[in-house]
């Protein structure tokens, strides 16, 4: 929490236009639970509600939420894109070079595999740990340590003479760089207010993995063109280019740190050599900070943080589709691949690669335009809200922002399973190739549309706490999409290509269909942990 001097809109948990006050927040407890921003009763009356959710900043006082401009958050996008690319492109990159690694090491196709699967279990299980850290010692140090380990890493694969030694610098590989993408929601919850909040969050995320969908086409020509060696010294040589840019301009923004970016750090290891220009100091005001926006200290690290914000049923509930929906997406990259180099299509490596660009681009554009419209969803709740406020003289329930964010990707979700039952029974039956491209295309957009409306609403729900809350997501995501992909050639041996996807499709459409529950109770659900953890506190 900030201090009393702190403007409405430097809150994390009030901010300018959201129409929420500290009676209705909800912020992590040290053990990832909920508690109260305040102790006051869990409805207000609407004038009060509508002086915070309408009062401008000028009128509340002059201190920013962020010392960046708008087209400098927008090169804090390009930062942490040139981070967290690396953590999407390092599985499908391999995907091509599988077979040329089965051939040199020996291994069965099964024991390849396990590349595949380490790096995926490894990108669910590291983010829950490292995400904390970054809640705790700050943004910067973590981003730059992950990036580290990925380049050390990457050089040893590159020089492997050994599949085991694979498997294992795999391992580390996917723990130094893994976390990433969940630290870098953490960034853009430090630098946006929530009504701007969607379309920061869209553009990272877009940016980012746009290495999932274009990591096959990546690995596939460098492959052709050398041997599966180059994809490692690829990932090494890049991601050294952008770790030596991140280093030099990316700065701390954790706000428990640096508050708005107007206080000098403490601590070296969050120092950004950026800062040492006299132009930033100035316009990051470091001669004179604003000390009211300077967040209390974090907790002590907790491990299990993660773990215990998705035991929450309203955050399971949510993220639980939204994982088998990226699961499923992983599939149909995977076999894509496998079905395009096989009867009837028969395409070489490069071509193969070329089919994977419909993906990208849907993948981008879903990202960017579900990022404007998670953002127009918020502001026309705010508006509704605040007329019902204007309407009721008594207590009103607080703002739910579990339905304004969920419902900015529903229809989405309900398409996404269309299309992915149209895609799995068209590789299946070897179609026309655009007909397995398009579908792949309209699934891609929605797993990104579905990513952005679920790291928003991680980040709102858990401002404090925003790292370990987009590793929430990280880790389910992740964690399924390693085991359906440990045991999908089992699946398509008992139900064919086409009857997995339709399954898992099924299972999706539920998933969906149960969103209605959080939308609906998840807020009193949030409230009644509240109130139980006020009287056990009180007790």
């Amino acid at each position: 929490m900030l201090t009393p001097l702190a403007p409405i809109d430097a809150s994390p948990h009030v901010e300018k236009g959201d129409p929420t006050n500290g009676a209705s927040q909800l912020k992590p407890l040290k053990d990832g639970g909920d508690e109260p921003a305040d102790s006051s009763s869990s409805t207000s009356k609407p004038d009060e509600k509508m002086c915070e959710a309408c009062v401008s900043e000028s009128e509340i006082n002059k201190v920013p939420h962020s010392m960046l401009t708008y087209s400098q958050k927008w090169i804090m996008v390009a930062l942490l894109t040139s981070a967290g690319f690396w953590s999407s492109l390092g599985s499908p990159a391999v995907y091509p070079a599988l077979r040329n690694l089965q051939r040199e090491f020996g291994v069965s196709e099964d024991l390849v595999n396990i590349a595949v699967v380490v790096y995926l279990l490894f990108q669910g299980v590291a983010p829950t740990v490292c995400s904390g850290l970054a809640d705790t010692y700050g943004r910067r140090p973590m981003i730059l340590v992950g990036m580290l380990i990925f380049i050390v890493s990457s050089i040893g694969i590159a020089c492997s003479n050994s599949f085991i030694l694979v498997i294992v610098l795999r391992c580390i590989q996917s723990s130094g760089i893994s976390p990433i993408i969940a630290i870098n929601s953490g960034v853009v919850g430090d630098f946006t207010l929530k009504a701007e909040r969607g379309t920061f969050i869209g553009a990272v995320a877009g940016f980012t993995l746009l290495g999932q969908a274009f990591g096959s086409l990546i690995g596939a020509a460098l492959t052709a063109a050398y041997d599966w060696r180059a994809v490692f010294w690829f990932m090494a040589i890049g991601s050294g280019v952008c770790f030596l840019a991140n280093f030099l301009f990316l700065p701390e923004t954790h706000r428990c740190i640096v508050g708005n970016l107007s206080l000098k750090p403490k601590r070296k290891i969050n120092f950004s050599p950026i800062l040492l220009l006299s132009t930033v100091r100035r316009q990051f005001s470091l001669a004179q900070p604003y000390y009211s926006s300077l967040e209390d200290t974090v907790s002590g690290l907790d491990i299990v943080a993660a773990l215990k914000i998705i035991a929450c049923p309203e955050i399971l509930l949510t993220l639980l589709p939204a994982g088998l929906q990226f699961s499923l997406w992983t599939l149909s990259l995977t076999s894509l691949s496998q079905a395009l180099q096989s009867e009837p299509y028969n395409y070489p490596l490069t071509t193969v690669g070329l089919c994977y660009l419909p993906s990208g681009i849907c993948g981008l554009l879903g990202s960017f335009l579900t990022g404007k419209l998670i953002d127009i969803w918020y502001r026309h709740f705010v508006k509704k809200f605040q007329r019902r406020s204007e309407s009721i003289s008594g207590p009103i329930k607080p703002f739910n922002i579990l339905e304004a964010r969920i419902v900015a990707g529903l229809p989405q979700n309900f398409i996404s399973v269309v299309a992915f039952i149209i895609f799995g029974w068209a590789i299946q039956g070897g179609w026309h190739i655009a007909v397995p491209l398009v579908a792949s295309g309209i699934g891609t957009f929605c797993v990104m549309s579905t990513l952005s409306t679920s790291s928003t609403l991680l980040i709102d729900l858990y401002p404090s706490k925003a790292s370990t809350a987009s590793s929430c997501y990280n880790f389910i995501r992740c964690t399924l999409s390693a085991i359906f992909l440990a045991v999908f050639a089992r699946m398509k041996a008992s139900m064919t290509l086409g009857g997995t996807f339709t399954f898992l499709c099924g299972l999706i459409f539920l998933g969906n269909c149960a969103l209605v529950f959080p939308m609906k109770y998840g807020m009193a659900w949030r409230d009644k942990r509240l109130r139980r953890a006020a009287e056990q506190s009180g007790g």
